[in-house]
């Protein structure tokens, strides 16, 4: 089996780069034929990733973050390719939902028996892919500030801080939200759209999301004082937070956002436009190296060696 391995330099501040000489040792006794690449741009990374079939290579494997992962998804569905990933970024969400071990040793050690599982790829505006998650409000402006290096550390610490800086500022906005046949209207602190159970660093914000069974799980959470949020942003990491009163949770195929007001929409940690929005799901499918039976809802602490 060929393969190519993509790497972000830039991902973890320079991690993904660091930890190559370590990949390429563990690859070098493996039967698989591994080929690299670095890439500085989400456009050359594409571009290798679409033109790889016609150099017979089988696998992409990327090493770096979550952002790395949704930049490549365009090519990847495009292409029909399976994905790999090792995780090598800030908060490496896309590791812990696909189940993926703390050890990069051990996930090089999956090309032995390599196991692939299929993955539903929903989409904004019929165009933008996002593997786990989609969020308008408070978690894209704590996003935002992340982007932009506000929480100073990666990882979970760094978006604490973030969102202590964000909900400074934060106000409260009235969204429309259509769920296939249902709507509603009211103020929100934010909403969250997942094919996934993780984002922000271990923040486990739809603990019911199952990312192969063709439907997205929407977390609404309505208007509440601002230091109610803090009280309650603890429990997201476990996914005890649904229990609020102030807090919805519903599932859909098609969800359609929208506001008077301007509001940034983000997806598996990028920016990814504005409202209005519509999120889609059953339309694509990806494979994904992962290990044998996980069940994404169990997830995991995922930070990297």
């Amino acid at each position: 089996m060929r393969v190519l391995v993509i790497v972000n330099p830039l991902a973890g501040r320079g991690k993904a780069l660091r930890l190559l000489p370590n990949i390429k040792r563990w690859f070098s006794q493996s039967s698989h034929d591994f080929h690299y690449e670095i890439t500085n741009t989400p456009e050359e990374m594409r571009s290798k990733i679409m033109t790889a079939s016609a150099e017979g290579i089988e696998v992409i494997l990327l090493s770096g973050g979550d952002g790395t992962v949704h930049h490549a998804l365009p090519a990847i569905a495009e292409t029909g390719l399976p994905l790999g990933f090792l995780p090598s970024g800030r908060g490496n969400d896309f590791a812990r939902n696909m189940g993926l071990p703390v050890d990069l040793k051990r996930i090089c050690s999956f090309f032995s028996k390599p196991s692939f599982r299929q993955v539903d790829l929903p989409n904004i505006n019929q165009k933008t892919p996002f593997v786990a998650i989609a969020y308008v409000g408070f978690d894209s402006e704590v996003n935002r500030l992340a982007n932009h290096h506000q929480g100073y550390w990666g990882g979970t610490l760094g978006y604490v801080i973030c969102v202590l800086k964000a909900l400074k500022h934060f106000k409260p906005f009235e969204i429309k939200i259509t769920i296939d046949d249902y709507h509603w209207r009211g103020r929100v602190m934010m909403v969250s759209i997942a094919n996934a159970p993780f984002y922000g660093g271990g923040m486990k914000i739809a603990p019911q999301a199952i990312m192969d069974d063709g439907k997205l799980d929407i977390c609404i959470v309505k208007e509440i004082p601002k230091l109610e949020l803090l009280w309650q942003f603890p429990k997201v990491f476990k996914g005890t937070h649904v229990t609020h009163p102030n807090i919805m949770m519903v599932s859909g195929k098609k969800i359609k956002l929208s506001s008077e007001e301007e509001r940034e929409l983000f997806a598996d940690g990028e920016y990814a436009g504005k409202l209005p929005v519509e999120c889609t799901i059953g339309h694509r499918t990806i494979r994904v190296l992962a290990p044998a039976g996980h069940d994404s809802k169990e997830g995991g602490n995922h930070e990297t060696h």
